[in-house]
């Protein structure tokens, strides 16, 4: 399988996951969800879980390429960096730090998310050609 049919295939899910599943309540809570706010670990935790079943029809084409084995250890190359990237500290870190926006646009903020989302998603259809 080549990286790139591969990668389409994650951006789909992706955009599916991220868009159209993701409720309001989880876009809204999500936020700090690794650290001790109940709320915010469901509504994380919800939204990881959600997203990732909108990867499945893809998983179950990758698996009968590469194993279903294989396939869940791309699961896990996806869903673990989307759920840190998520809890957004991290993002807000690198706002403030590299890019110097203290008091960043909801447009910056949501643009450099899904900038980041996109690399990872390109790192997991490379490993997963490989």
């Amino acid at each position: 399988m080549l990286w790139v049919e591969a990668f389409v295939l994650f951006t789909v899910s992706h955009l599916v996951g991220d868009f159209v599943l993701q409720t309001d309540w989880q876009a809204l809570h999500k936020h700090g969800g690794l650290g001790r706010d109940p709320t915010a670990r469901r509504a994380l935790a919800s939204h990881i879980a959600i997203y990732t079943l909108a990867f499945v029809p893809a998983l179950v084409w990758l698996g009968s390429e590469i194993g279903a084995g294989a396939a869940i250890g791309i699961a896990a190359l996806i869903a673990i960096p989307h759920l840190v990237q998520d809890d957004g500290r991290l993002l807000a870190a690198y706002l403030s730090r590299v890019k110097r926006a203290e008091d960043p646009s909801e447009l910056l903020a949501v643009t450099v998310d899904q900038s980041y989302h996109v690399v990872a998603l390109l790192v997991a259809a490379l490993v997963a050609s490989a």
